[in-house]
């Protein structure tokens, strides 16, 4: 039994301090939500890891699908890349980037706050009113899918502030108008599917 035992912390240190055989990718730097990923944040480091880990991040064949996504979750340095911590590879330059539009909204409006660069949202138009003037049809949704480029909340410790600025992408000139005439007339909400990633505090 003693000889057993030996040899099987000997085969588990050997196991061990084998040479890892597979590489992920971690981050070089903190990559705050809404960054895209460019080559140089992240590296490839050798280690062993669990399979269910391993299914959850990326690792040396995945090049691709890493640079040029959107952060969704801060990252720290060293941090493996957790596929849920990036979003797809969308434009936000170029022709086919669509347009970019900034609007002031109460904080109600804005998801409370909750809500960070690289998340996806769809504008809607919440005074029936507004519907004729804000859309080309009876809908109240004025922009599907767009995406946030940047959120500025000035809220401050014990001082909630009662508005929240967001820079959001849109997919045509249409829907860029449609939500600035919406915003101007103050009744535009932001809706997003549970479970979307909250904003991380840096």
């Amino acid at each position: 039994m003693c000889s057993a035992a030996a040899l099987g912390l000997w085969w588990a240190f050997e196991q061990s301090a084998a040479a890892p055989e597979t590489s992920y990718v971690v981050a070089r730097t903190r990559l705050a939500p809404g960054r895209v990923i460019e080559p140089a944040d992240v590296a490839l480091v050798s280690i062993r890891l669990p399979a269910e880990i391993e299914a959850t991040v990326f690792g040396e064949g995945d090049g691709d699908d890493v640079v040029g996504s959107v952060v969704l979750e801060a990252i720290h340095a060293g941090e493996l890349l957790a596929r849920g911590d990036v979003g797809p590879r969308r434009s936000t330059a170029g022709r086919d980037a669509g347009y970019a539009v900034a609007v002031e909204l109460d904080r109600p409006g804005a998801l409370n706050g909750l809500i960070a660069a690289g998340e996806r949202v769809d504008v809607v138009v919440t005074g029936s009113n507004l519907v004729a003037t804000a859309a080309s049809h009876a809908s109240s949704l004025v922009a599907a899918d767009a995406l946030v480029l940047d959120v500025d909340d000035f809220a401050g410790a014990g001082q909630p502030s009662g508005t929240v600025t967001v820079t959001l992408q849109v997919h045509d000139r249409a829907a860029a108008v449609s939500v600035a005439a919406a915003a101007d007339a103050g009744s535009i909400t932001l809706i997003r599917p549970w479970g979307a990633s909250p904003q991380v505090a840096p």
